[in-house]
């Protein structure tokens, strides 16, 4: 007589599988967020009117600032007066990404009133909270400056979290993909700067990372590249130097995957079809005038300045505040002698340079009152990517050891990070815009490494 045994494994179920992952994304999203949101520098300066603008359209139903009016015969950076409406100048979008925040927090703190009487901080909280939503006319828009840095530390975190899931898509294990989205949060502009406050900056990266995402799995799941659109939409929405990434994925997307491109225009209609129709009804023009190429100004001299300010300059330059992504050049190089070169980075260093020459092309290169490389801030995620192959290869012991590339990448992170944590958690480094002489008057300034910015000096 036979006896039958029931099959057993050790191995999980696809739901049990799922489970997992997701546990795994959210306790990297909840330590990012804490971690980001200890820093104590916030930086609310374009971004003063981006949580009055959320809350006018949650209360108000449209994005105009008039309930605000006595609030801006004072106060008028960012104001943009059409047709007897006050505006804020800079784009929608990030008001648009801190809708669902503004609405969590809202929705609880009104929930949460009968329990203020359980804490006093508790309870000053929430009244602060209400005070701040429900109050118009003359408003202290600081009440906003804590919010706008909290927002923005969760929009980073949610970026750590995508920069993982790029990293395992690319076949790394899970350390290195979590060194990987480390780096990605911690030593670059994400920490000191589109963490600080609702930036463009901010939200713009997390689009163009997922952005990344949809183009990395598309290598093994043609279908993902449909889903592109929808984040690279958003992502114009949020900047509009984004119009580079813009073009080139969706040529990227029309050539590689060209059954995948109904969807991927579906998807980017679903967001630009609204947002024109809104900035129509408010502006009389599909663009709204942040987004006018006038800002922009072709002076030869001015640009070969830029050029070289942006990358090597003591108070801009992204070399000198982000040293580990030099590696990003060997990684390139790794990836050409491994024949593993794709379109992929092709699209990638073409948005790089053209983003760049863009950014050089401002004025004002330096972003004004900032720290380090803040217009280079948008382009971190596809300079990330080609680090890759550089975290793929550290190694310090066994036979296939890379003590030099380790060594090396190890230096130039911590110095990364040194600098980057100085940024999001020293005030002096902002001053130094200011003291001794304001660096918009006297650009000079960007160049003395006797004074460089990231040195932080305080006066």
């Amino acid at each position: 007589m036979s006896t039958s045994v029931l099959p057993t494994s050790s191995a999980s179920t696809p739901i049990q599988s799922s489970v997992r992952v997701w546990r795994e994304r959210v306790l990297l999203f909840a330590v990012f967020f804490a971690v980001l949101a200890v820093f104590p520098v916030y930086t609310p300066f374009d971004s003063k009117l981006t949580l009055p603008t959320t809350v006018s359209m949650l209360r108000e139903g449209n994005i105009h600032l008039d309930e605000y009016a006595p609030t801006f015969e004072s106060f008028r950076h960012g104001i943009d007066e059409r047709e007897g409406h006050l505006y804020n100048y800079f784009p929608l979008g990030p008001s648009l990404a801190a809708l669902p925040m503004v609405v969590v927090v809202d929705g609880f703190t009104r929930a949460a009133a009968p329990l203020g009487g359980l804490h006093p901080g508790l309870a000053k909280f929430l009244e602060n909270w209400r005070h701040a939503y429900d109050t118009t006319g003359l408003v202290d828009l600081k009440v906003w400056d804590g919010p706008q840095r909290l927002f923005a530390s969760v929009l980073i975190a949610v970026a750590g979290v995508v920069m993982f899931g790029v990293g395992t898509s690319l076949r790394l294990s899970r350390q290195r993909a979590l060194l990987l989205a480390t780096l990605f949060v911690f030593c670059t502009p994400l920490l000191s700067t589109a963490s600080r406050a609702l930036w463009q900056h901010g939200p713009s990266l997390l689009c163009l990372t997922f952005v990344l995402l949809c183009l990395v799995r598309a290598r093994e799941t043609p279908g993902v590249a449909g889903w592109a659109g929808l984040p690279l939409a958003l992502a114009y929405v949020m900047r509009p130097t984004n119009s580079i990434s813009v073009l080139l994925v969706t040529l990227y997307v029309v050539w590689t995957y060209p059954r995948q491109a109904w969807r991927f225009f579906a998807g980017a209609l679903v967001v630009a079809v609204p947002w024109m129709t809104v900035n129509f009804v408010h502006y009389g023009s599909v663009l709204a005038p942040y987004y006018e190429p006038q800002r922009l100004e072709l002076v030869a001299s001015r640009v070969a300045e830029a050029l070289a300010g942006n990358l090597v300059s003591p108070a801009r330059g992204l070399l000198v505040f982000t040293p580990v992504l030099l590696l990003g050049v060997w990684g390139l190089v790794m990836e050409w002698r491994a024949r593993t070169f794709s379109r992929l980075h092709v699209l990638l260093l073409v948005a790089v340079a053209l983003h760049w020459v863009t950014i050089s092309t401002f004025p004002h290169w330096w972003a004004g009152h900032s720290y380090g490389p803040r217009f280079f801030t948008d382009m971190v995620p596809y300079l990330v990517f080609f680090l890759v192959p550089v975290v793929r290869e550290l190694n310090w012991r066994g036979p296939e050891a890379r003590r030099g590339l380790t060594a090396t990448f190890a230096v130039l992170a911590v110095v990364s990070l040194g600098i980057h944590i100085h940024g999001a958690s020293s005030r002096a480094v902002y001053k130094w815009n200011s003291f001794p002489l304001d660096v918009d008057a006297h650009p000079e300034r960007l160049w003395d490494w006797k004074d460089a910015q990231f040195l932080g000096r305080r006066r």
